[in-house]
């Protein structure tokens, strides 16, 4: 049920994000990008703005609740969906670019799991193209989110978000509980979520390990430099 409230959530990022991704590709992509990979796709938000744009999207997500939704939404547009794990994902074919969005790279538990992934990107890459992914920084996770708890109400439905940041293992846990209601029943599903810590140092030895030559990292989607209060981390990667 998580689904139901995601695109109310993040929706108002959609088309920023979409922007500044067509934007790394004409910066940084030493070839003309027409196939692109959504890697963890979610609900298809970005991968029907990015489809709009004239790109052939290929969809990948692990959760066959969030690709019927992205079913709907990139309906009539020129997009194949798949339902895979990001660390053990197959293509037909290779792509230009990448784009992983919303730091989905953070939902892997090791710098191993991190490799592997980034690989599999690589491979499937054609040379010269490029792979755009952000991921979280320390702010975020220790002054954002920390042991904070965050509630959204969409109509009659509602989703609490508790989290619970250890440092030590630098991971972060997030309960969320999602209530949704119909016909006047209200339904109530609960999911715990696990997020790894990665320096830009570890996710730029990974890169590197895993076949990249060259790692841009920005504070925000203006190219602007990192700072002490960022809360994310833009990576281009070639």
């Amino acid at each position: 049920m998580i689904e139901l409230v995601y695109d109310t959530v993040n929706g108002d990022q959609y088309a920023p994000y979409a922007s500044f991704v067509k934007k790394c590709f004409e910066k940084h992509s030493d070839i003309t990008v027409k196939e692109v990979l959504d890697l963890g796709c979610g609900t298809g938000g970005i991968t029907a703005l990015l489809a709009d744009m004239g790109y052939d999207m290929v969809g990948v997500d692990i959760s066959p609740e969030m690709l019927m939704c992205a079913r709907e939404n990139t309906y009539g547009k020129d997009v194949l969906l798949l339902n895979q794990d990001m660390r053990s994902f197959e293509l037909y074919g290779t792509v230009q670019g990448i784009v992983c969005s919303f730091d989905t790279l953070n939902y892997l538990s090791s710098e191993k799991e991190l490799v592997k992934t980034l690989s599999l990107c690589r491979l499937y890459m054609e040379n010269g193209g490029v792979m755009v992914c952000d991921i979280n920084s320390l702010y975020r996770y220790e002054k954002v989110y920390g042991d904070n708890a965050f509630v959204y109400e969409v109509d009659e439905d509602m989703l609490v978000w508790q989290n619970a940041w250890d440092g030590e293992k630098e991971k972060c846990a997030f309960y969320l509980t999602m209530f949704a209601e119909e016909d006047g029943v209200y339904s109530r599903e609960d999911e715990t979520t696990l997020q790894k810590y990665f320096s830009a140092e570890k996710f730029s030895s990974c890169a590197r390990k895993a076949g990249f030559t060259q790692v841009f990292v920005y504070g925000e989607k203006d190219f602007s430099p990192q700072s002490e209060t960022s809360e994310k981390m833009y990576i281009v990667l070639k």
